[in-house]
């Protein structure tokens, strides 16, 4: 039987098309129920804090949700986010202790999970795909398996994800679902959204859509937008959404950076909780080589391009020129519900955005490819409509054949200024389906056409589990790609789409930075850029630059298109955090799209599991997993006259340990802190090793439970290790320390003679402790001893000296 007290379930996945067709975003659904049922368990507050800095939505919502039976309830929580997001942190509350998930490479974060979870312990797994390796690159849905939601109690959760809004057409565009789509909507009992927005490019026509609380500016000027929304027992009918225009005249660019030149980096391996690990031991030193190194600057380059006249068509001509566009749609049995719909609708917009001397044809497939007319007709309106009455007459069949449906496909769209307009999931099942072979096929059958009769391949992408990484691959060639949620409203992408589809995207399009030597490691953001967009680079810099020159040049029609600055990367500056997780983010892409080309290798996902380690992300090979730290880091003791204590639900009121040498031991309670507690005696002969005590627990109905807690003997003194610099110092001067000691360390102190200690801290990104020992003004010449000490979990002390000399 489970524990009532502190254990609980956050099982964070992707839902099966089998389980879930459709989302909403923060739905808690009761375990035997198939739709949210407020009479069991309904939303309370919802606090939602929206952070958007220069195209970087920070996103943070908290909901609390509350049980209304007399029983511990169990839920899954479901939430679909918006496209081209990432989960940076989930955290659930067990009572007034916040418990975060942490990542961990994704086959250890599953071993452990079932290891927890024979023990009766419901730990928390958040991951892409539920069901495969292979199903992790393709899925958007998360879904949390939450338990126990107490009886009359209540559940609190926590969610950070982060989202690049991109610009189109001069118009920026952000939203967070929360209008129903598979449910009714959600009442909430308190809602609240504090939003702020920093650009710098200038931007107007700011414009909030939520209607109902209204949206209330507080401060609003060409570079800044902060507001609220506030109300209370809402129906949460309509999806917050807010719009701005970029009023940057011509081409302009823009440039920010961070850099924190006190963090320094390390390549080193992780600990159970994703922290780089503080152990300097010789396992470690055997399986990686430390790289230590000040932490390099972080630059984002944006650059917003408008097309000059002269590389535009004049009218007329514009007018003449006779496009051809041939719509495959997928009617494969994958694309039911909201799939259909945004299909549909796509191919209704494209088909009525035609010119009546516009060519066109319609192509449905699924394992076989059906289409309107043997060849392209004119798109003239009885055309069109015959062709849509054609489209509404099919039905849904069978698998996906992309293979087929693509040559077909490119059969018919062979034609000057032709586009090849592709509404589907990605998901093939029948001929070619692997992504890296098919992207490679399509491309080589591409190119095989003239150059003057090649169409732009144009994605349309549907559905949460739609396969990005192939449809990203084919809408390389001189395509666009669009893709759009069941949770998102469909309006603005499929605008956004149908304006660029057939068009022709700002070709070879390039970063240059002067001094050359000045960056490295640049990431474009975009695969393709149109008139009125904006196209970004992220990258590093090592050391800082005074004037450095950035330049994006591209191509429209033969003619150039150029932006140009001139900014400072500096050596400090610390206000556009988000820009090394944006970076890092960016390298892991860069490094799945080389797996999908050629195949997995270990050092591509090695470096994946260290760089989401680092920043935060969910990837196919790592996952955020939840579970209270005594599981995941038992805890360490001396032999000797150790305590234990241990939290639990307030229905419990008798605990008796039964510790694994043969002692059995009553716990007492202690109201005052809320814990039950109880004293040992560990026999010195006991080895150090991890050992487990059992816990029995009885509630006041008499109703026994069994638990166990882990913990381990540790009698070896924690090892140092000080790092510096150099050995010589000026009085005044400031010693930077880094500093290495074993994992289980909890305190780490540095001192010299006759001066004040120092506390170390743990440093993430270095990998080390870190800290800073000022030098007195007046201290004499001479040599010094510098010692740092460290005190473990399970207070055993171990310490390291260096010799320093202050000089004149």
């Amino acid at each position: 039987m489970k524990c009532m007290h502190a254990f609980y379930g956050l099982l964070l996945a992707v839902l099966s098309a089998g389980q879930l067709v459709r989302a909403d975003s923060g739905v808690l659904i009761p375990l035997d129920k198939q739709a949210p049922d407020p009479s069991v368990l309904s939303l309370t507050e919802m606090k939602v804090e929206i952070h958007i800095d220069n195209g970087d939505a920070r996103v943070w919502v908290r909901q609390i949700f509350t049980n209304h039976t007399n029983r511990n309830q169990e839920g899954n929580y479901v939430f679909a986010l918006p496209t081209g997001t990432q989960v940076s942190d989930f955290a659930v509350w067990d009572g007034p202790v916040r418990i975060p998930a942490v990542i961990l490479e994704r086959k250890r974060a599953q071993a452990l999970y079932q290891e927890l979870k024979s023990q009766a312990i419901d730990p928390g797994l958040l991951q892409q795909g539920e069901r495969s390796d292979e199903d992790a690159k393709r899925n958007s849905i998360f879904s949390a398996h939450i338990v126990p939601i107490p009886a009359y109690g209540t559940k609190r959760l926590e969610m950070e994800y982060h989202q690049r809004i991109a610009i189109d057409a001069h118009k920026g565009y952000f939203v967070l679902p929360l209008k129903p789509d598979a449910y009714a909507s959600q009442h909430v009992s308190h809602f609240s959204i504090q939003f702020e927005m920093h650009s710098a490019a200038r931007v107007k026509d700011f414009a909030a859509q939520m209607k109902a609380p209204p949206f209330k500016v507080e401060l609003q000027n060409e570079h800044t937008v902060r507001g609220s929304v506030d109300g209370a027992n809402i129906d949460m009918a309509e999806d917050f959404a807010v719009t701005w225009v970029v009023n940057e005249t011509g081409n302009a660019m823009e440039v920010i950076a961070y850099r924190n030149p006190v963090v320094k980096t390390t390549e080193a391996s992780t600990d159970l909780e994703g922290n780089e690990s503080k152990a300097a031991n010789k396992k470690s030193k055997k399986q990686s080589k430390e790289k230590a190194a000040i932490e390099p600057g972080y630059f984002e380059a944006k650059a917003q391009l408008t097309a000059p006249l002269t590389a535009q068509a004049k009218p007329n001509e514009a007018q003449a020129l006779q496009r051809t566009v041939i719509v495959l749609m997928d009617t494969s049995l994958s694309m039911q519900w909201e799939k259909l719909e945004r299909s549909y609708a796509a191919a209704a917009k494209m088909l009525e955005s035609l010119r009546p001397e516009d060519r066109f044809n319609l192509l449905l497939f699924n394992t076989r490819v059906d289409s309107f007319k043997p060849g392209p007709v004119k798109a003239e309106p009885s055309s069109v409509k015959a062709a849509m009455d054609w489209l509404r007459a099919s039905h849904l069949r069978g698998g996906t054949d992309l293979e087929k449906a693509l040559d077909a496909g490119l059969t018919q769209a062979a034609a000057p200024d032709s586009a090849l307009v592709l509404l589907t999931d990605g998901g093939a099942d029948r001929g070619m389906i692997q992504n890296g072979k098919l992207g490679v096929w399509y491309r080589t059958r591409w190119m095989q056409i003239a150059a003057e009769r090649r169409p732009k391949t144009d994605v349309f992408a549907v559905g949460d589990d739609a396969n990005l990484p192939l449809l990203r691959v084919l809408s390389r060639n001189d395509g666009v790609l669009e893709h759009v949620l069941s949770s998102e409203p469909v309006e603005f992408k499929l605008a956004s789409f149908i304006s660029k589809a057939g068009q022709t995207p700002i070709g070879e399009l390039r970063l240059t930075v002067s001094p050359q030597t000045a960056v490295d490691k640049v990431y474009a953001l975009d695969d393709a850029v149109f008139d009125g967009g904006e196209a970004s680079w992220v990258g590093q810099y090592a050391k800082p630059v005074k004037h450095a020159g950035f330049r994006v040049e591209g191509q429209q029609q033969g003619k150039i298109v150029r932006a140009e600055t001139k900014t400072e990367l500096p050596a400090q500056a610390l206000e556009h955090d988000q820009l090394p997780r944006l970076w890092g983010w960016a390298r892991v892409q860069a490094l799945l799209d080389q797996i999908e080309r050629e195949g997995e290798s270990e050092a591509a996902i090695k470096e994946i599991i260290l760089l989401a380690r680092k920043y935060k992300f969910v990837t196919p090979y790592t996952s955020f997993l939840a579970a209270p730290r005594a599981l995941l880091r038992p805890r360490v003791i001396r032999p000797g006259d150790p305590v234990l204590r241990i939290h639990t639900d307030p229905a419990i009121v008798s605990v008796i340990a039964l510790f694994p040498f043969g002692l059995e031991k009553p716990l007492r309670y202690l109201s005052g802190e809320d814990v039950w507690q109880t004293r040992f005696l560990a026999p010195p002969e006991m080895t150090d090793g991890s050992y487990v005590v059992r816990l029995i627990l009885c509630d006041k109905d008499g109703q026994t439970y069994r638990e166990q807690k882990s913990f381990v003997i540790a009698s070896k003194p924690p090892t140092v290790k000080i790092h510096l610099e150099h050995s010589r110092y000026r009085a005044g001067e400031v010693i930077p320390l880094t500093v290495s000691a074993s994992e289980t360390t909890r305190t780490l102190t540095a001192r010299v003679e006759g001066m004040a200690p120092v506390s170390l801290r743990w440093n993430r990104d270095a990998s080390a402790n870190t800290g800073q020992l000022r030098l007195p003004d007046r201290m004499a010449p001479g040599e010094y001893v510098l010692a740092v000490t460290a005190e473990d979990m399970a207070h055993n002390l171990g310490s390291a000296e260096v010799h320093i000399e202050v000089v004149p």
